[in-house]
């Protein structure tokens, strides 16, 4: 991680705000690529990283290397809800007066997760992991999962700004446009610089990993079919940059959307061919199903959370297609072919 920033172009720079240590043990998801955008007035940020002391002194030593000051920073954009990218945000927003831009999809799931209520939903998100076939000794993982999770969350966040649609101008130039792209999240935002030719990604598009489709209790219904109809919205846009929130920027965006079709492509026919046989809950489906980290005995409790709840994604995405039915019984939530598929 470097403590100076990168300037990617005149006028954007790019800020590297460390993930607390041992939460992700990759190195390449060790930061979140935070970007500072000069507008006539002052900086537009996109993202924040983690609600931790850590993160934010690192933050603020880096906007020092550039002679900034966290009151030259007018607007914060938002991508989307999850700690990493809004975590600071009432940190920022507090020292700094800048106002805080975020989608109505995702401020409504903050909004529930930052609530006064100690339990945050535990107890619906257990009984919902039980009807997905999550075994007894996982199930406290879930749990421990959410409850860190909380903490890392922005506290006492009113953000100045909640978009509506699909499309809105921010900040003051009149040339940063945020394209609600959900999937990843309901109310993810992607941010398209006309005039630079740069997509602001977040976590829509980066250029190895693929992005994670996470449903849950709190979330809408077939997130993974929203996130391929919003990765054909940006494919075809004029950008010769992209500026992901991990990983590194990369420039070949229409090829890398293929790429991660073709990668969900494969995942459906996984999902078809592992209920051949018989109805299946996510769980026993997702013990069936290939994964990049590994074989499913030698991965970790945090990547069976991860995997059952992408296996929901395309079990969902099938239901909406008419090519798999889901069946309750015995609380269990079981997915079967639909015959003459």
């Amino acid at each position: 991680m470097k403590e100076k920033p990168v300037q990617i172009l005149p006028g954007i720079y790019m800020l590297e705000v460390p993930f607390l240590p041992d939460f992700i043990p990759q190195a390449e998801l060790s930061t979140t690529l935070c970007y500072l955008v000069e507008e006539k007035d002052g900086w537009l940020m996109v993202d924040s990283g983690y609600n931790d002391s850590g993160s934010f002194d690192s933050l603020c030593r880096q906007l020092s290397a550039l002679g900034i000051s966290l009151k030259d920073l007018r607007w914060l954009v938002i991508t989307h809800y999850h700690p990493d990218h809004s975590g600071l945000a009432s940190r920022i927003k507090a020292a700094s007066g800048a106002k805080v831009i975020i989608h109505q999809d995702d401020w409504n799931i903050l909004q529930t997760v930052v609530s006064s209520s100690e339990k945050w939903n535990i107890d619906g998100l257990v009984e919902w992991a039980k009807s997905l076939g999550v075994p007894s000794s996982e199930l406290e993982r879930f749990w421990q999962m959410a409850t860190f999770g909380r903490a890392l969350f922005a506290s006492g966040l009113q953000p100045d700004l909640v978009l509506q649609g699909e499309e809105n101008l921010v900040g003051e130039g009149g040339h940063l446009r945020a394209i609600l792209t959900p999937g990843h999240s309901p109310g993810h935002l992607c941010l398209y610089d006309e005039k630079n030719k740069v997509l602001f990604s977040g976590d829509h598009v980066l250029v190895e990993i693929t992005p994670h489709i996470s449903p849950s209790h709190l979330t809408s219904y077939n997130q993974l079919g929203q996130y391929l109809d919003a990765l054909r919205k940006v494919q075809h846009l004029d950008v010769e940059l992209v500026l992901p929130a991990h990983e590194r920027p990369f420039s070949h965006l229409a090829r890398r959307v293929d790429e991660l079709l073709e990668h969900h492509r494969q995942r459906l026919e996984e999902m078809i061919t592992a209920l051949s046989d018989h109805p299946l809950s996510p769980w026993e489906i997702a013990t069936r199903v290939h994964w990049d980290v590994g074989a499913w005995e030698q991965i970790d409790a945090n990547n069976h959370v991860l995997a059952v709840r992408e296996t929901l994604a395309h079990l969902q995405l099938l239901e909406s297609r008419g090519q798999v039915a889901m069946v309750e019984r015995s609380g269990l939530s079981l997915y079967q072919l639909i015959k003459g598929n």
